[in-house]
């Protein structure tokens, strides 16, 4: 159980990264076409099964943001299949909000798992992109940037 409910922090985290870094000075200027996020674990933030995770359960987490970019994260993912959960995650942020979802694998650590980033609001309106999630550790997550014009 633990290390599913690692795996799925990491995956979180990835994609709160992901979106803390799309956000990041759309409203400000040129957007950024990279960026680089570190997401650390809040452990007193989230819920989950206190079983084995079944497909329809569900997690809840939240991230302290740090890099090009800082913030708050928080997500939600559902338990899909055997070795799968569809992550939904908002980052909150000092100029607004931004969106990704992604595929995190309940099986081991994220190494390069995509996420797409799907919006934003406020200075983030609009926001497109990728961001590449990579676990350094069981609960901080280091995010990759690319967002499209």
């Amino acid at each position: 159980m633990r290390r599913i409910a690692i795996a799925l922090t990491a995956g979180v985290a990835c994609i709160a990264t992901i979106a803390v870094i799309a956000t990041s000075g759309s409203a400000q200027g040129p957007v950024p076409t990279s960026l680089h996020l570190v997401e650390k674990d809040q452990n007193s933030v989230g819920f989950g099964p206190d079983r084995k995770p079944r497909q329809g359960d569900r997690f809840g987490f939240g991230s302290k943001v740090t890099g090009d970019d800082t913030g708050v994260g928080r997500g939600v993912c559902t338990v899909i299949g055997k070795t799968q959960a569809l992550c939904n995650v908002e980052e909150r942020l000092a100029k607004g909000t931004l969106s990704a979802q992604g595929l995190v694998s309940l099986s081991g650590p994220a190494n390069k798992i995509p996420f797409a980033i799907i919006g934003g609001t406020g200075a983030y309106d609009g926001a497109r992109g990728v961001a590449v999630v990579t676990d350094v550790n069981s609960t901080t997550t280091d995010i990759q940037i690319t967002l499209r014009p």
